[in-house]
C-alpha cells in the first residue's frame, strides 16, 4: 500500500476512533479494508494497540515494552499510538507476566475479530454501540482483579505544614508503611480497622500495620470503638494496647504521658506485668522506664468535635480567599471565558458567564447536569452522571495560546474518555481536553482541516496521575498550549505534570472554539441520534479559558488561592 492511500487510511480511522466519521467516511473505510490486504494489517496493528491500551488501564497501567516500538504495536503502527503506549510505562519481568501477556494476545484477537465485524456489518448503527461492544470485550479481557493499596486513610486536615513538602498527603489518600510527619496542624487518620487517630503537630507517627502504629513524638488522642478492640500504640520498647476506648498520649525527649479520657487500655513493657489504666488515670513513663500516676488532661489533646470545629474555620477562611481571587480574576483581559459557578438559580438550567464587564452570549446552556454542593457548601457546582449531561457554550473568535483549567471532582473513570471542555465537530485549530481510563489527562488541537490530507493532530498525554483513592476528591487540573514555545504543559494541583515540544508541522497557531461542550462531547450535526458516551462521572465548580499560555507561577496561584 502507498503512503497516500495510508495516510488516508490513518485519517478515517483516528476520526472513527474519535466517533467522529460520518456514513461517507464508514463507507470510504470499508472499501480500502476489503480491498488492501496490507490496510487490513494496518487496521489490525491500530486496533490491537488501542485494546491493549485499554487492558493496560484495566491492568493498573503496566504493560511491558522494549527499545523498539515494533515489539507491541507491529510494523508501521501509528507514531501517534506507538508513543503512547510508550509513555509512562514501565516494563514487566518474570514468567507471570510472560503468561499474561500469551494470554492477552488471545483476548485481544478476539476484540480485534468484534470490532472488524462491527465495521463491516454494523456501521449505521452508531457509536453507542461501538462503546457497548468495546466494553464487553474490556470484561472479558480484564484478567486481573484492580487492587489498591493503604492501611489507613487520611479523613481531615487542620492547617498542615509538612515536615517534607513532597511527601505531603491530601483528604482521602490512602496510607501505607511508613513515617508521617508535620511541624504543625492536625491530621485525622482513620485506620482500616475502625480507630481514629488525630495527630497534633509538631509530631511524628510511623504506621505499621491497619491495627499498629508507632509514635516517635508529638501528641495524639485515639477513639477506638468496640470493633476496633485491639488497636495498638507503641512508645519505645512500650505497647499501649486499648480495649475499645479514648486515650490521649504525648511523646517528649523527656517520656511518654498516657491518658485515658473512657474505657481501659494495657501498658505492655519488657521485664514488667502487664498494668490496666482506666477511664480517668494517667501514667507517665519516664526515660529511665518508670511508670509513674500522673493526672488527666484532656482539655490538652484535641478530640473530635473542636478539630471539625477548627476545621470549619479554615474552610470559611479559605472559601473567603477564593471568592477575593475569583473577583479580581474576572477582569483578567487573557480570559476568553470564565465559570465561577457561583450563582444560586441553577434552576433556571443557564450557567452564567463570570466575565466582567458581563457578556451574557457566553451564558452556558445546561442539559442534564444536576446542581450540587462545590469545593465549599455555600459554593454551587454541576454534577455529570449520565450520558447525556453537558453543558453547552458557543465561545466565539480565533486565538493563538491557550490555558484550560477547572476544579473537577471525578468519581470514576468508567469510560475510554472522560470528557473536561471539547469542541463540537473538531475542526482545524479546535482543541480537545479529556482524560483517559488509563488516568492520563488528554489534549489535542486538529492540525489540518476535515477531510483534507496533512499531519495527524498530536495527542499529548500526561503520565498517569489518577488513582481510586482520589475518587470523590476535588482536584485542579490544568494544560496549557504555548504556540510561542512551541509546547504543551499539563498540571495537577498546581504542580506541573508533564511538558512536551510541539513539532512545527503539527504546531496550529491559530485556535478556535465555536460551539462546545463542558463535561461531555456534542456531534449535533450527525444524521443520526447515536453519541459516544464520553460524559465525565464527576463534579466541576470552575471553569477558565485563557487566550494565552499561563506560567507555571500562575497556574499554582490558580490551585492554592482556590484550595479547599
Amino acid at each position: 500500500m502507498s503512503d497516500e492511500p495510508m495516510d488516508e487510511l490513518e485519517t478515517l480511522l483516528s476520526e472513527w476512533e474519535l466517533s467522529s466519521l460520518d456514513q461517507a467516511g464508514r463507507a470510504r473505510l470499508q472499501d480500502i479494508l476489503r480491498s488492501d490486504a496490507a490496510a487490513r494489517k494496518r487496521f489490525v496493528t491500530w486496533q490491537m494497540v488501542h485494546a491493549a491500551l485499554k487492558l493496560e488501564g484495566d491492568l493498573g497501567g503496566e504493560l511491558p515494552t522494549s527499545n523498539s516500538p515494533d515489539q507491541f504495536a507491529g510494523a508501521g503502527a501509528g507514531e501517534a499510538e506507538v508513543r503512547r503506549v510508550q509513555r509512562g510505562v514501565r516494563p514487566l519481568k518474570g514468567t507471570r507476566w510472560s503468561w499474561m501477556i500469551a494470554v492477552t494476545a488471545a483476548l485481544l484477537i478476539c476484540m480485534l475479530a468484534g470490532r472488524w465485524g462491527y465495521l463491516e456489518w454494523q456501521a449505521g448503527n452508531g457509536a453507542e454501540q461501538t462503546a457497548a461492544i468495546a466494553k464487553d470485550a474490556s470484561r472479558t479481557a480484564r484478567v486481573v482483579e484492580a487492587t489498591a493499596r493503604g492501611l489507613a486513610l487520611v479523613t481531615q486536615l487542620v492547617d498542615v505544614q509538612w515536615e517534607n513538602p513532597s511527601a505531603a498527603a491530601e483528604i482521602g489518600d490512602a496510607l501505607t508503611r511508613g513515617k508521617i510527619a508535620i511541624k504543625s496542624g492536625y491530621v485525622q487518620i482513620e485506620f482500616f480497622c475502625g480507630a481514629t487517630v488525630i495527630l497534633e503537630g509538631p509530631a511524628e507517627l510511623e504506621i505499621d500495620s491497619s491495627t499498629t502504629a508507632r509514635c516517635l513524638s508529638g501528641r495524639l488522642r485515639a477513639q477506638v470503638p468496640p470493633a476496633a478492640r485491639g488497636f495498638e500504640v507503641h512508645v519505645g520498647e512500650m505497647r499501649v494496647v486499648d480495649l475499645g476506648t479514648e486515650f490521649g498520649l504525648s511523646v517528649s525527649d523527656g517520656g511518654a504521658n498516657v491518658q485515658v479520657f473512657d474505657g481501659e487500655v494495657e501498658l505492655h513493657r519488657p521485664q514488667a506485668q502487664m498494668q490496666r489504666v482506666r477511664a480517668g488515670q494517667a501514667f507517665v513513663l519516664a526515660a529511665d522506664e518508670a511508670l509513674s500516676p500522673s493526672r488527666v488532661t484532656p482539655e490538652q489533646f484535641v478530640d473530635l468535635a473542636k478539630l471539625e470545629l477548627e476545621a470549619k474555620d479554615q474552610t470559611a477562611a479559605r472559601y473567603q480567599r477564593w471568592k477575593e481571587y475569583s473577583a479580581a480574576l474576572r477582569r483578567d483581559p487573557r480570559l476568553i471565558a470564565y465559570y465561577a459557578f457561583d450563582e444560586s438559580d441553577l434552576w433556571r438550567r443557564k450557567l452564567r458567564s463570570s466575565l466582567l464587564p458581563e457578556n451574557r452570549e457566553l451564558d452556558g446552556a445546561i442539559v442534564g447536569a444536576r446542581r450540587r454542593a462545590g469545593r465549599w457548601p455555600a459554593k454551587g457546582g454541576l454534577e455529570f452522571k449520565r450520558p447525556g449531561d453537558r453543558v453547552r457554550v458557543n465561545i466565539p473568535g480565533e486565538f493563538g495560546s491557550l490555558t484550560l483549567a477547572c476544579w473537577v471532582r471525578i468519581d470514576s473513570l468508567d469510560r475510554w474518555y472522560n470528557s473536561l471542555f471539547l469542541t463540537d465537530n473538531y475542526q482545524q485549530g479546535e482543541p480537545h481536553w479529556q482524560i483517559l481510563d488509563s488516568g492520563q489527562l488528554f489534549f489535542s488541537v486538529r492540525v489540518s482541516r476535515f477531510g483534507e490530507k496533512g499531519p495527524e493532530h498530536r495527542e499529548v498525554l500526561s503520565p498517569v496521575f489518577w488513582k481510586p483513592s482520589m475518587s470523590g476528591q476535588w482536584l485542579q487540573l490544568a494544560t496549557t498550549y504555548d504556540v510561542e514555545r512551541k509546547r504543551t504543559t499539563h498540571y495537577l494541583n498546581g504542580k506541573m505534570l508533564s511538558q512536551e515540544a510541539i513539532p512545527d508541522h503539527q504546531l496550529v497557531p491559530v485556535t478556535r472554539i465555536g460551539m462546545a461542550s463542558m463535561g461531555n462531547w456534542s456531534t449535533p450535526t450527525k444524521p443520526d441520534v447515536d453519541f459516544a458516551i464520553r460524559n465525565l462521572n464527576g463534579s466541576v465548580d470552575e471553569f477558565a479559558l485563557f487566550s494565552a499560555a499561563l506560567s507555571a507561577e500562575e497556574i499554582e496561584e490558580f490551585y492554592e488561592k482556590g484550595r479547599p
